[in-house]
């Protein structure tokens, strides 16, 4: 950051990405988000002009197009607050989350790429974030690469030239939902460090208050965990110690019941690794005969 701010010094503007603590899981994106807004800050403090945040698809196309939308505008809100208003943000990019299993089969690797450049193009992104058909089976060729991306652009520029409007149902209340988790966090951060983001953040890692489920930093308290709910959408199944309204945890307990009357059983660890799966076996929850 530092660097990039050294360059800005001296008018040579470089953007660089936030991709904030990414999701090991399916699970919601707040804790990511409050995180890019601590790296905007970091990074501005650090001198640097321009940042590009990383937007990961979780494949609930409600959920995905509500963070694309709320992601820059915190991030907006918060440089401001803290007086950077010189450091912009020049533009959102979707992303393939790289953490979960891809889809080993051509077809299917081939759908999820697919599946987010048509999210990019959809939400007008300018640019997107991929993985290539076969990343999931070891280090990607030139052809592989090559081919991946073709497709990808095909559909992110056919689709985005149409300039498609699309008002997709329900997405303003998990819009708002996330937004008031992210506030949340970061206002018991900011409490935590007296006004400072970085102290706080260093003191909300350890307490539990920045979490994610199988984190493989071991200062992590790991005491959270996330599922899918009916529709796919992420839910906070477990919230350890996430400073989070007990209205915002009614509603996802709501969401994650819908599912379970659904099913006739409740979700649980087994719940969890069933739906880190279910994107890589073509569906959007862990249902049988994906469960095996």
């Amino acid at each position: 950051m530092r660097l990039v701010g050294w360059y800005a010094d001296r008018g040579v503007i470089l953007c660089t990405d936030l991709h904030g603590w990414l999701p090991s899981a399916p699970f919601p994106l707040s804790v990511n988000i409050v995180c890019m807004i601590i790296e905007a800050v970091t990074a501005a403090e650090q001198g640097q002009k321009a940042l590009y945040p990383l937007v990961h698809c979780m494949g609930n196309m409600t959920q995905d197009m509500a963070w694309i939308k709320l992601a820059p505008r915190l991030i907006r809100e918060y440089l401001d607050r803290f007086g950077y208003k010189d450091t912009i943000i020049t533009g959102t990019c979707p992303a393939q989350t790289p953490l979960f299993p891809v889809a080993m089969d051509m077809g299917g690797a081939f759908a999820y790429l697919c599946y987010v450049s048509m999210v990019g193009a959809l939400s007008r992104s300018n640019a997107v974030d991929l993985r290539s058909i076969d990343e999931a089976a070891g280090v990607p060729g030139k052809d592989t690469n090559a081919v991946s991306y073709r497709a990808a652009r095909w559909i992110f520029d056919v689709v985005r030239e149409q300039q498609i409007e699309i008002d997709v149902k329900g997405m303003d209340i998990e819009e708002k939902v996330t937004e008031t988790e992210v506030r949340a966090i970061l206002g018991r951060i900011l409490d935590l460090g007296d006004g400072d983001i970085v102290e706080g953040a260093v003191q909300a890692v350890e307490s539990g208050i920045l979490d994610s489920p199988w984190g493989p930093n071991v200062n992590v308290k790991d005491k959270v965990l996330g599922v899918r709910d009916a529709r796919g959408a992420c839910r906070y199944l477990e919230f350890g110690n996430l400073p989070l309204p007990e209205d915002i945890k009614d509603f996802h307990r709501q969401k994650i019941a819908e599912r379970e009357k659904l099913e006739g059983k409740k979700p649980d660890y087994h719940t969890a690794v069933k739906d880190l799966w279910s994107l890589s076996k073509g569906k959007i929850v862990g249902l049988p005969p994906y469960d095996k």
